[in-house]
């Protein structure tokens, strides 16, 4: 199969459980990729903010800005149980200024990830691994949002736990995968350190056609406040279809929102990616 606040613990829990993504056991998530084989993912994307979340985590609206990005994902599998990966991110954000001094256009490089998962056990239909991943940042923040990535460096160590099967003959014997991810992200520059809760689950409901989702949730080790714009919290949804084609080629059509969080931009996400598989 290739699948892919105020907001309390109990909403955390609830998005983290029975989120939605698109994520495949033979690409990332928890699963390691065949060794000599790889995939490269290449999304394009938009976004749009006119609201935030306070550090209460109520929702108002702001200064709006818009968000387009080009990311390339690729991962390989050195070995069997060893695959390493990375995600450079071109970004283009026009911002307004939030004292009337018009819009402001940046663009740049803004982020590189480089990644290693580790296997560590599995069985015919669950596997568990370990990830360790290096950020590195390029391009200044814009007007107190993280528009483009602050100079800084992060450092994440994460679990991830994926099971993959069929639903049962009262489902149409549906193939299906679901995955867990937990990290804990440190930031350089006095940064606010992070905790890293995902979750997916996905379904081919057709031959060629998996519909698929995800849970992403951010969440600062320390208090987020108006005064320390790097802590904050964010919890995002998203939901795509994918759609198998000839010569190992996949196109994914999804949407995400931003429907929780304290101290942070309040935007909607609208993306396109082609899976390349070799």
């Amino acid at each position: 199969m290739t699948p892919v606040r105020k907001a309390g613990p109990t909403a955390l829990i609830l998005a983290t459980l029975f989120g939605l993504c698109l994520y495949s056991p033979q690409s990332f998530a928890a699963w390691t990729q065949p060794r000599g084989e790889g995939l490269v993912i290449t999304t394009f994307s938009t976004y749009h903010a006119d609201a935030r979340f306070d550090a209460l985590g109520g929702r108002a609206e702001a200064g709006g800005y818009t968000k387009q990005e080009v990311s390339a994902y690729g991962v390989y599998g050195l070995t069997a149980a060893l695959t390493l990966g990375a995600q450079p991110v071109f970004t283009r954000v026009r911002a307004n200024s939030p004292a009337g001094g018009g819009r402001r256009t940046l663009s740049g490089v803004t982020q590189m990830e480089i990644f290693a998962r580790q296997r560590m056990a599995y069985g015919e239909d669950w596997i568990f691994s370990a990830q360790a991943l290096v950020k590195f940042s390029g391009q200044d923040a814009v007007d107190r949002e993280p528009l483009l990535e602050s100079n800084r460096r992060e450092m994440e160590a994460r679990l991830l736990y994926g099971r993959s099967g069929r639903l049962g003959k009262t489902l149409r014997d549906l193939e299906y995968f679901s995955s867990v991810e937990t990290g804990l992200r440190a930031r350089s520059n006095d940064a606010a350190d992070q905790w890293r809760a995902d979750a997916a689950v996905g379904v081919r409901f057709r031959k060629h056609y998996q519909l698929i989702g995800q849970s992403i949730n951010s969440i600062s080790l320390r208090r987020a406040e108006d005064s320390d714009p790097s802590a904050f919290d964010l919890y995002k949804a998203q939901i795509s279809l994918l759609r198998d084609l000839p010569g190992k080629i996949s196109v994914q059509l999804g949407a995400s929102r931003e429907y929780a969080g304290r101290n942070i931009s309040a935007g909607d996400t609208l993306f396109i990616a082609i899976w390349s598989r070799f």
